[in-house]
């Protein structure tokens, strides 16, 4: 008797044990059932599911079980209606107003862009029309502001004071006794001559080349060109200033000083001594 006691508590723990299990697993799926849309029947093109639920549903598909069995069905296949009631419609709707609105901008950043072009061509055409019209060439639409007689005049200054350096950096070659040759009328070569003047060697060029260098480089030309028409060091000092280089530089030129170049010596005049 006690035997069967026993082994009907036994049973009866089994069950209970089973019967815990099995509502822990089944509650996962209950909680998620919940959620879940039913429909009696769903009809897909040809296609007619009965006692349908959609279990998921993803971007591009939902996936259904049916009478039938289960299975997934495209989004673009639901009808319009059904899409609605799956929350489908309102994802659209904002995907349309987005596309919509970054559309509108785009066109109308092009609108303008497009508009400010035309304008653009349009006065480059004018002005090509009009330099052909007084028989100038289309080159004088890229020299059109040499035709202002303020610029004009700015070119013919700038152009004669070039000149006028270069004359003096003759002079200063000259009065030294060392006579510049034509390098002294070219841009950037004129420092070769003013250096062998100075007596200083050609490799000094490439020193004013390079940054921070080149004021020394200029310091020891300025030195060495007052030392060589024979000026006191103020002279080079007022070349080092930025100030005062310029008029150091004429002072240079027009003063008087310094060892006379070989072609102003005389000829020179041999006596015979007899004794």
């Amino acid at each position: 008797m006690s035997l069967k006691v026993s082994e009907f508590h036994h049973c009866r723990a089994g069950g209970l044990l089973w019967l815990v299990l099995a509502t822990c697993f089944l509650r996962p799926f209950a909680a998620g059932g919940a959620t879940d849309e039913t429909f009696p029947v769903l009809q897909i093109g040809t296609h007619v599911y009965t006692n349908v639920t959609v279990t998921t549903k993803a971007k591009n598909d939902i996936f259904i079980v049916h009478a039938g069995g289960m299975g997934n069905i495209k989004i673009a296949d639901l009808p319009a209606d059904l899409r609605e009631k799956l929350g489908y419609a309102a994802a659209e709707k904002r995907k349309t107003t987005t596309n919509g609105a970054a559309a509108w901008a785009k066109a109308e950043v092009a609108k303008l862009g497009g508009a400010r072009i035309t304008e653009v061509r349009k006065q480059l055409e004018q002005k090509w029309r009009a330099g052909k019209t007084a028989g100038v060439p289309t080159l004088s639409l890229v020299l059109s502001w040499g035709r202002s007689p303020l610029i004009l005049a700015v070119l013919v200054f700038s152009l004669f004071l070039y000149l006028f350096c270069c004359y003096c950096g003759l002079l200063i070659c000259r009065k030294t006794g060392k006579p510049a040759s034509i390098l002294i009328w070219l841009p950037v070569l004129q420092l070769f001559p003013l250096l062998r003047a100075a007596g200083m060697s050609g490799w000094w060029f490439a020193a004013y080349l390079v940054p921070v260098v080149n004021v020394v480089a200029q310091i020891l030309w300025s030195v060495n060109i007052a030392k060589a028409r024979g000026k006191s060091g103020w002279v080079a000092l007022f070349l080092v200033l930025p100030l005062t280089s310029f008029f150091a530089f004429l002072y240079l030129a027009f003063s008087n000083g310094g060892p006379a170049s070989e072609e102003d010596k005389g000829p020179e005049i041999m006596t015979l001594q007899t004794v």
